[in-house]
């Protein structure tokens, strides 16, 4: 568990921003983070089958969007958890701020797709397209790791009721939480 979590943290020093994500790890596990994302990079690079040329490259194209999807996400978190609150208050809910925070996720969606494209363009001036696809394969698992452990962490501050409130709506297909 405890190793899946530094993996994770890992993925995401290297693939959603290579610099700065460290600031937020506490400083007794820098060391282990660093090793692990220096083996990580390896892996990166042997998926890919890419040169230290390119991969110096993706850590630039890394760096460029690195703070509008840092952004992006907080607005994407902040959101989902104003709805998450809405819908918990069942029939209280106020159903104007509901749908007023839903546009607002479209919006981070359509804004997502944007940098994809701009990164994919940038991507494509180094990297194959078997790379590039490879690539945003790697970045899907590490969003998925990143959410499944977001997840846990919610779930850990919840009531066993609350929990089981918020496990049912996931099955139901609910992306809020």
């Amino acid at each position: 568990m405890m190793r899946s979590r530094l993996f994770a943290m890992a993925l995401v020093c290297v693939l959603a921003a290579p610099l700065r994500a460290q600031d937020a790890a506490d400083s007794s596990q820098r060391p282990l983070v660093q090793t692990l994302q220096r083996r990580l990079l390896v892996v990166v690079q042997r998926t890919l089958g890419a040169t230290d040329d390119q991969m110096r490259q993706l850590a630039q194209v890394n760096r460029k969007y690195q703070e509008e999807r840092r952004a992006l996400n907080q607005k994407d978190r902040q959101a989902r958890q104003t709805i998450r609150t809405e819908v918990l208050r069942d029939s209280l809910a106020d159903q104007n701020k509901v749908a007023r925070t839903m546009d607002e996720l479209v919006d981070v969606q359509r804004q997502r797709i944007e940098i994809f494209t701009r990164e994919q363009r940038d991507l494509a001036s180094f990297l194959t397209p078997v790379q590039r696809a490879k690539y945003a394969t790697l970045q899907e698992g590490l969003r998925k790791k990143v959410e499944q452990l977001r997840q846990r962490r919610q779930e850990n501050g919840l009531a066993p009721a609350q929990r089981r409130r918020l496990r049912q709506m996931r099955r139901m297909g609910d992306t809020t939480s």
